[in-house]
C-alpha cells in the first residue's frame, strides 16, 4: 500500500508522515532526502558547484544512485538514512548550501526520472508512507490513499525558523516570511511537477492543530 502526503514547504509534512508510518507499521520514504543525497553527492564526486549543477550529467547521476553504492534505509530506532559507499552520509545533507544546490537539482527533468524511479523500486518492496511535493500527483499518482497537508504562511515561517536554529541558521519571523513565500511561488510555478493538490487528495490544514491530532487525523482516514 502507497499512502501520499504532498504539501508546502514547513507544513509538517515529515514530521506527520514519519510518525503516520509508525503507527500503522510502514516504510517512511522521504522523497526530499533523496534529492538532498544526489545534490551532495553531484558537488563532492563530481565537483559540480551553483553555476553547474543545472546541467549535471546523466551519467553520474546513475552512478550516484548505483544500488551497489547507494542505499536508503529506515527504521524507527534510526529513522531515515542515506548510505554511499558504505558510509552514513544523512548528516551531511541538512545545510544550507546543500539546501541551495538541492532547489537548483530537484526541477531538473533527468534529476526527476533517476529519483521516481528510485522511488518506485523502494516501494515496490514495502507498504510505504512517503511524503514531497509531487509524490501524490506524478511520482505516485495511483495511490490508495493522499493527503494534502498545509498550514498559513505565518504558522510555517515559524516552524521553519526555529527547525533552522537547530542547523545554527538564525532568521526573524520577517526574513522567514519572506523566503517561505518565495518558496511557495517557485515550487507552483516550477515547469516540472509544480506543487498542486493531488486528484482525490485529503487536504489537511494544520494551523491549529498539533502533531498527534493532525495524524489521528489521517489514521481515521487510513
Amino acid at each position: 500500500m502507497i499512502i501520499t502526503i504532498d504539501g508546502p514547504v514547513a507544513s509538517g509534512k515529515s514530521t506527520v508522515s514519519r510518525l503516520l508510518a509508525q503507527r500503522l507499521g510502514y516504510y517512511y520514504l522521504c522523497s526530499g532526502l533523496l534529492y538532498r543525497a544526489l545534490a551532495y553527492l553531484l558537488v563532492n564526486n563530481y565537483g559540480y558547484t551553483l553555476e553547474t549543477i543545472a546541467n549535471c550529467s546523466a551519467d553520474e547521476i546513475a552512478q550516484c544512485f548505483d544500488e551497489k553504492r547507494f542505499s536508503y534505509q529506515y527504521d524507527e530506532q534510526s529513522r531515515e538514512r542515506i548510505f554511499f559507499d558504505n558510509n552514513d552520509i544523512t548528516p551531511l545533507l541538512k545545510d544550507g548550501f546543500i539546501d541551495k544546490v538541492t532547489s537548483i537539482v530537484s526541477v531538473n527533468s533527468v534529476v526527476r526520472h533517476a529519483v521516481t524511479l528510485l522511488q518506485h523500486t523502494i516501494a515496490s518492496q514495502h507498504n510505504v508512507v512517503t511524503d514531497g511535493r509531487d509524490v501524490g500527483s506524478v511520482v505516485f499518482p495511483q495511490a490508495e490513499v493522499k493527503f494534502f497537508v498545509t498550514a498559513s504562511v505565518s504558522v510555517r515561517a515559524e516552524r521553519w525558523r526555529k527547525d533552522q536554529e537547530k542547523y545554527g541558521n538564525y532568521f526573524s519571523l520577517d526574513q522567514a516570511i519572506l523566503l517561505i513565500t518565495d518558496r511557495d511561488e517557485r515550487d507552483k510555478t516550477r515547469s516540472i511537477a509544480p506543487l498542486i493538490i493531488p486528484k482525490n487528495a485529503i487536504i489537511i490544514d494544520t494551523s491549529g492543530l498539533t502533531i498527534d491530532q493532525t495524524v489521528d487525523y489521517m489514521m481515521a482516514a487510513c
